[in-house]
């Protein structure tokens, strides 16, 4: 017979998710629901005291989204740029004014996806979503040094769920799609398979990806707890887009179009991913015991070029070109135990190890590229100037614990410490001279957080009134970039963040009306820096950066149907003391803004979507003005971008046309790594009908 601890922590675990509400309920708006990121207590996002965004799948589906820019097209201060360096299909989010991809953490149903090294943004899709949380800033209890700036964890139905319906689509360049997911068995064995194909081009003629994707999901009880087993598998060929060229006067290039593709005529970067995810939960004396164990392999084989600063017609061997063969494999381990002490205090502490072993072996070579894009020529069939390779071996482990403390029904505290050690172990090799690098840090990270309600309808729970603040401390090894020239720059000491955040969160008409209002600092310190050393260019720590700034998110739900979202942030994101090389000079960047950092971002959108009959959604966002280099002397201005769907659902059938970027506006949005002073823009109009129908 279990004991009362057992039983208090059943009823943390399980009676906080009876009493909240969960998406799709009536009267329940997006502060009532249930979020799994930040905390492990089942705790409702009005109860947390971070900035939490929840975007269900209905919402996602409602509003026609397909990608990560239009996923997150209502969460305040985010700004995504779709694409970059690791081609068409990915993407790189931008939290609290921060555009780096490995300052990011993607969680994908829980397991980190990129592991230890880069997340892997282009391998993520869009479809059988439950929902996506969004966490600003650092996690640094639970996930540690891998989540650094910000969390986006996409939660896929679960074994014994799916969205339960199959659809096609067919879009601009003649772009097709067809996925599906049902619910395979319930009961003893829950079982629910998802799978989806895409083939999609853009506006570049020679860039476009093929996905297949398949998810199976599978748990019953085994023992006395229960186990969960999840097979996922990525099979991906992209045909890489390419950034634009910055002038000398510090704008894009217009001597080439927006579409113009440096990439030699073989151009590719093709990706296979297979995960392997084994959960198992039991109730034990101590409370609710989970452990996790996942392992991916990820084979990636890429060819890719860009023009050299400087380029003209006139000038052979105007582009630098490289190919490579890398794999990585990754484990993660994650055991906690959940544990009510009393009614009022629960703990939860555990372990978990992100364990990564990558290898890679590029080559590069030259090649002529004439501006016209006439006569591309083919990787294969230059000689190459160089060959490099790379072994990283990585391990992020850590054994923490976190409290929550309901300190009165109206004041909650939540407080966690952390306990990190991470290592590397790093060979590189360009034929002359093998380099051997280890690092290794044992350090502390934590946060602190309370919230207070200030008012409660006395006729429920659905509309009330918190106010917050957090704090957190943490660190992070620098990343790898995996171009030609990865493992030859020295291990440098982690990067450094503190966080500070205040904020209120208020729901009133019986949940119809919703707002999320937060002010955030953040000082990111010992960031890499080149330096010069004896005359020669160097990497060192030292920089530091500052972000500070205000973001809403607000929402009205007139109807069933109808909601009407805004989101608006004012973001100052600046150089501190950051004196670093440009063009063979040292340049202090103190008091500038960081590149592509916009100050102001909003959005508007409005969607109705009844369950029979007309459907439309229009949103629009703004990205405000912006530098569009470190130096501070060349300045885009804001721009517009809209979307739109309308369709019209039968009974059993529902049709949509929607439409991206409807202005097509192509301004520049990301900073490209490996393309030096180049810069991405805005994917191009695309449009796309889709038809849907739901399984019964």
């Amino acid at each position: 017979m279990m004991n009362r601890t057992a039983t208090l922590g059943i009823a943390l675990l399980v009676g906080a998710s009876a009493s909240a509400q969960q998406p799709g309920d009536a009267g329940a708006s997006a502060l009532d629901w249930i979020q799994v990121t930040a905390t492990r207590f089942s705790d409702p996002v009005q109860e947390v005291p971070n900035s939490i965004s929840i975007i269900t799948g209905d919402e996602l589906r409602a509003r026609g989204t397909y990608d990560l820019r239009t996923a997150l097209a209502l969460v305040g201060g985010a700004f995504v740029a779709p694409g970059g360096d690791f081609g068409p299909a990915g993407s790189v989010p931008g939290l609290l004014g921060l555009r780096e991809v490995d300052d990011f953490l993607l969680v994908i149903d829980g397991i980190p996806a990129g592991g230890a090294f880069v997340p892997q943004f282009e391998l993520l899709d869009f479809h059988n979503i439950e929902r996506i949380e969004v966490v600003r800033g650092a996690a640094p209890v639970y996930y540690g040094t891998t989540a650094f700036a910000g969390t986006i964890n996409v939660v896929h139905y679960p074994a014994g769920a799916a969205v339960n319906q199959a659809s096609a689509s067919f879009g601009s360049f003649g772009s097709m799609a067809a996925d599906g997911a049902a619910v395979l068995s319930t009961g003893e064995v829950n079982q629910s398979l998802a799978a989806d194909v895409t083939h999609e081009k853009i506006s570049d003629a020679r860039a476009g990806f093929d996905r297949q994707h398949v998810l199976y999901r599978s748990s019953m009880q085994l023992g006395p707890g229960n186990v969960t087993v999840d097979l996922d598998g990525v099979h991906q060929r992209q045909r890489p887009s390419s950034p634009s060229p910055v002038g000398d006067d510090g704008q894009l290039t217009t001597l080439l179009s927006a579409d113009f593709n440096q990439n030699p005529a073989d151009a590719e970067i093709n990706s296979n991913r297979v995960r392997a995810v084994l959960g198992y939960t039991q109730l034990i004396p101590l409370g609710t015991w989970v452990t996790t164990l996942a392992e991916s392999h990820t084979r990636i084989d890429s060819v890719q070029g860009y023009l050299q600063d400087g380029f003209t017609d006139s000038i052979e061997n105007d582009a630098q070109g490289f190919s490579q063969r890398r794999t990585i494999d990754d484990v993660y381990l994650n055991s906690i135990v959940t544990q009510a002490l009393s009614p009022t205090v629960a703990v939860t502490y555990g372990i978990n190890e992100v364990f990564g072993h990558a290898r890679q072996a590029s080559s590069t070579f030259p090649y002529t590229l004439a501006l016209d894009g006439s006569d591309v020529p083919l990787s294969g069939a230059q000689a190459p100037d160089g060959s490099t390779t790379l072994k990283d071996t990585r391990s992020f482990a850590g054994v923490f614990a976190q409290s929550r403390w309901k300190i009165t029904p109206d004041l909650n505290l939540l407080a966690g410490v952390r306990l990190n050690h991470v290592s590397e172990s790093q060979d590189a090799d360009d034929g002359t001279a093998p380099l051997h690098q280890s690092a290794h840090a044992t350090r502390w990270s934590g946060a602190l957080g309370i919230d207070y309600r200030l008012w409660r309808d006395k006729e429920g729970d659905l509309d009330d009134v918190t106010v917050y603040a957090n704090a957190g401390n943490t660190f992070q090894p620098a990343q790898i970039d995996f171009g030609p020239e990865a493992g030859f720059d020295p291990l440098l000491r982690p990067e450094t963040e503190q966080s500070y955040e205040i904020g209120i969160k208020a729901d009133g008409l019986d949940g119809q009306v919703e707002v999320d209002l937060t002010a955030f600092w953040v000082e990111f310190g010992q960031q890499a820096l080149q330096t010069l050393i004896d005359g020669t260019p160097a990497l060192v720590n030292g920089g530091s950066q500052r972000f500070k700034g205000i973001e809403m998110e607000g929402a009205w739900r007139a109807t069933e149907a109808l909601k009407i979202a805004a989101t608006f942030s004012i973001n100052d994101a600046r150089y501190r003391d950051f004196s670093t090389l440009i063009d063979d000079e040292l340049v202090q960047l103190r008091g500038n803004e960081l590149i592509l950092s916009p100050r102001l971002l909003g959005a508007l959108s409005a969607t109705y979507a009844p369950h029979v009959g007309v459907r439309v959604s229009v949103t629009g966002n703004y990205v405000g003005p912006r530098y569009l280099d470190m130096q501070n002397t060349a300045r885009a201005g804001g721009y517009f971008t809209e979307d739109a769907s309308i369709g019209y659902s039968f009974d059993r059938v529902l049709v949509t046309a929607n439409a991206y970027n409807i202005t097509d506006r192509r301004d520049p949005a990301l900073e490209s790594d490996l393309g030096e002073g180049q810069l991405y823009r805005v994917k191009g109009r695309w449009m796309q009908l889709k038809v849907t129908v739901p399984f019964r």
